[in-house]
């Protein structure tokens, strides 16, 4: 919340090292001061949970509306961080959850943490990261090993190789891996051909094969003779099996 204030220009009302200007109220100098704490106070007030609303209610002052949610924070301090610090520990990252969102969540927390005067370190926060990551990307945490101690130890580096591995792994999907039967299974397999266009050798009639030919009667010479044009390609095909 404090970034927050300091981006609206208005934290040093808050901190109370810019004070109210001497004049009256109708004075341009005081108007656009107590518009400008407001807006501190409209600003705080909107990022507190309903249940610490009751503690602003009492001054239109932000200064001392601040220190009052300090105190409040203060005396829950110990139990925040606890259950902070086991949100950071027991985090997994979702299949459909992105890298960039998980790293995201992380950071959140360990900003809560560092509100509550309890800053995690880079290291610690890459080793939980990478612990919360699935099985697939347990070459990367390898990989680490081989640069660098500062960078390996980089929350933002790692994460965008982290990010890189992702885009790999997003890459791949959807090609299947070609296992062993399959590939046997493509090399022997030839498709079935029609059987009246197969002709036989011994009577030259179509529709069946020679070791099939006793349960046909002998073709006629005619016949023979018009299927003779068939024996050379009939040859082929049965090379084919």
């Amino acid at each position: 919340m404090e970034m927050r204030l300091r981006k609206l220009g208005v934290w040093e009302i808050v901190d109370g090292t810019e004070l109210r200007p001497s004049g009256s109220d109708s004075t341009k100098a005081v108007k656009l001061w107590k518009s400008r704490n407001d807006l501190a106070l409209s600003e705080i007030v909107t990022e507190v949970e309903d249940g610490q609303l009751v503690h602003t209610r009492f001054s239109r002052d932000p200064g001392v509306v601040w220190e009052r949610l300090k105190e409040v924070h203060n005396s829950q301090g110990l139990g925040s961080v606890i259950s902070t610090w086991q949100r950071l520990f027991q985090i997994r990252k979702a299949p459909t959850t992105s890298i960039q969102e998980h790293a995201s969540t992380m950071r959140e927390l360990a900003d809560r943490l560092t509100n509550l005067g309890d800053q995690p370190s880079d290291s610690l926060l890459v080793a939980v990261l990478m612990l919360s990551l699935p099985e697939s990307y347990s070459t990367l945490a390898i990989s680490l090993d081989t640069v660098s101690t500062n960078l390996k130890n980089d929350f933002a580096y790692v994460v965008q190789r982290c990010m890189n591995e992702e885009s790999r792994q997003i890459a791949v999907q959807g090609v299947p891996t070609p296992t062993t039967e399959t590939v046997a299974f493509a090399a022997t397999f030839k498709p079935r051909r029609d059987r009246k266009d197969i002709t036989c050798f011994k009577c030259h009639r179509k529709g069946h094969y020679e070791n099939e030919c006793g349960n046909y009667p002998p073709a006629p010479a005619a016949a023979m003779s018009a299927s003779h044009s068939d024996l050379t390609r009939n040859d082929l095909d049965i090379s084919e099996w």
